[in-house]
C-alpha cells in the first residue's frame, strides 16, 4: 500500500489536470451561462459590452523589443493599418538595450507617429514596463509583442469592454501559426488551453493573459520587481483581480504569432516561463485561498497542478516499476506509459522522418514541455534564471 497509493495519486492528479479539470470545468462553466441566461429572461437588458462605442478611448500600446529587426517593421505596418481612430493611438516602442538594428527601423516612423524610448542598458521585461508605462500618455494600455499581429478591429474589441468600471483587464485571443509539422502538438495544445480560458470566462476566473494581446486600466498597474522573470502577462492581471477587478476574455479580438523554429526552442522558452511560474505564486498566492472562490479553484486546478504534472509524471512510472510483480494491470500501465514516451523519444529523434515525426508531434510535444517546467522549477530553487530574456528564432 505504501507504493499503490502514491502510485493512483499520482495518476489520479495526472488525469484530473488535464481531463477531469475539462469535464468539470465544463459542467459549471455551462450551469453558469444557464443562469445568467435565466436573469437575462427575467431581467433583459444588454447582454454584450457596447460593440461600437460612441466615443471610443484614448489609448496606448507598449511594444517591449529586444532584437526585433527582423520583424519590427512588420509589426509596425500592422500597427498603422488598425481599425482604431490614429488620434486616439498612442504607439510605444520600448527596445531593452537592442543592438541589432531595431531602433534605427523604429526611427524611420517617427513621422508616422511611432514613438521609440530607446534604453540603452538591457534590464529585462519588468523594467522596460515599469519605465514605460509611467511615460504613457493614456489611460487604457495595451500590452503587445513585437512578433504578434494584430487584426484590425483587435482593439475595438478589447476597449469597449471597458465601459463597464467593474472591468481592469481586457484579454484577447492568440492565434498560433504554426511554421511546421513539428510543432502541431503545440498547436494543438494551444486550441485546448483557449477552450480552458473560453470556460473560464464564464466563471469570472480566467488566469492570465498571453502577452503580446490584452489591455487594462493604467490606474490598475503595479511596478513589478525588476527581478519578475517571463510571467508578467500571468502577474499583471491577477494582480488586478486581487484588487477586486473583473478580467474579461474577448475572443474576438484576435491576432497571430509563429510559433517557434523548433520544438527545441520552444522548450527553451517554456523553461524560462515555468521559473517566472513559481515565482509568481510568491506573488499571488492569496489567490490559492479557497474562500476566494472561483478564481481559487481555476489557480489549483489549471495552473498549479500542471506545474507539478512533471513531478508525478516520474513519480507515476517509478512507482509503477515497483509494481509490476503486483499483477496484470500495473504491467499494462506500465507498458502504456512506456510507449508514451518511446514515442515521444522517437519524435525528437526522427527528424529526417516527417511522416513519423507528425505522428509522435503530441507525445514529444508534451514531454518535452513537461520536461522544461521541470528545468524550469530547478532554475527557480537555485535562482539561476535571470530577468532578462533570449530571443528565439520563429521565422
Amino acid at each position: 500500500m505504501a507504493v499503490i497509493i502514491p502510485f493512483w495519486l499520482c495518476v489520479g492528479l495526472l488525469l484530473y489536470a488535464y481531463i477531469g479539470y475539462p469535464l468539470v470545468l465544463f459542467v459549471f462553466a455551462s450551469a453558469a451561462q444557464m443562469l445568467k441566461d435565466i436573469r437575462y429572461i427575467i431581467k433583459r437588458g444588454e447582454r454584450r459590452a457596447n460593440p461600437d462605442a460612441p466615443d471610443w478611448p484614448a489609448v496606448s500600446m507598449i511594444i517591449p523589443a529586444y532584437n526585433e529587426a527582423d520583424v519590427i517593421r512588420e509589426k509596425l505596418e500592422n500597427c498603422l493599418a488598425l481599425d482604431y481612430p490614429h488620434d486616439k493611438l498612442e504607439i510605444i516602442v520600448a527596445s531593452d538595450g537592442s543592438s541589432d538594428g531595431t531602433a534605427s527601423i523604429v526611427r524611420e516612423y517617427a513621422g508616422r507617429g511611432i514613438i521609440l524610448i530607446d534604453y540603452k542598458e538591457r534590464s529585462g521585461k519588468a523594467s522596460v514596463l515599469n519605465r514605460t508605462v509611467a511615460r504613457a500618455a493614456h489611460d487604457i494600455l495595451i500590452m503587445s509583442d513585437a512578433n504578434t499581429m494584430y487584426e484590425p478591429r483587435s482593439i475595438r474589441h478589447l476597449v469597449r469592454h471597458f465601459t463597464d468600471s467593474r472591468v481592469g483587464a481586457v484579454i484577447g485571443e492568440m492565434i498560433l501559426e504554426s511554421l511546421s509539422d513539428e510543432h502541431k502538438g503545440e498547436v494543438h495544445y494551444w486550441r485546448y488551453e483557449v477552450v480552458l480560458k473560453f470556460m473560464e470566462n464564464k466563471l469570472g476566473a480566467i488566469l492570465g493573459a498571453n502577452g503580446g494581446l490584452y489591455a487594462m486600466r493604467r490606474e490598475l498597474y503595479e511596478p513589478m520587481p525588476e527581478t519578475t522573470m517571463h510571467n508578467d502577462d500571468f502577474v499583471i492581471p491577477l494582480r488586478i483581480k486581487q484588487k477586486g477587478y473583473r478580467q474579461v476574455y474577448s475572443p474576438e479580438a484576435r491576432a497571430t504569432e509563429a510559433t517557434a523554429r523548433n520544438v527545441t526552442l520552444e522548450a527553451v522558452r517554456k523553461m524560462r516561463i515555468a521559473a517566472g511560474n513559481f515565482q509568481s505564486i510568491q506573488v499571488l498566492w492569496r489567490l490559492l485561498n479557497p474562500l476566494r472562490g472561483w478564481i481559487a479553484f481555476t489557480f489549483w486546478s489549471h495552473k498549479i497542478l500542471r506545474w507539478l504534472a512533471p513531478f508525478f509524471m516520474i513519480g507515476a512510472f517509478a512507482f509503477n516499476a515497483l509494481l509490476l510483480g503486483e499483477g496484470r494491470l500495473y504491467q499494462v500501465l506500465f507498458a502504456l506509459q512506456a510507449a508514451f514516451y518511446g514515442s515521444a523519444a522517437v519524435g525528437a529523434l526522427t527528424t529526417k522522418f516527417p511522416r513519423i515525426r507528425k505522428l509522435c508531434a503530441v507525445q514529444y510535444y508534451f514531454t518535452a514541455m513537461n520536461v522544461a517546467m521541470l528545468r524550469g522549477f530547478v532554475k527557480f530553487v537555485s535562482r539561476s534564471q535571470k530577468a532578462t530574456w533570449t530571443k528565439i528564432e520563429r521565422k
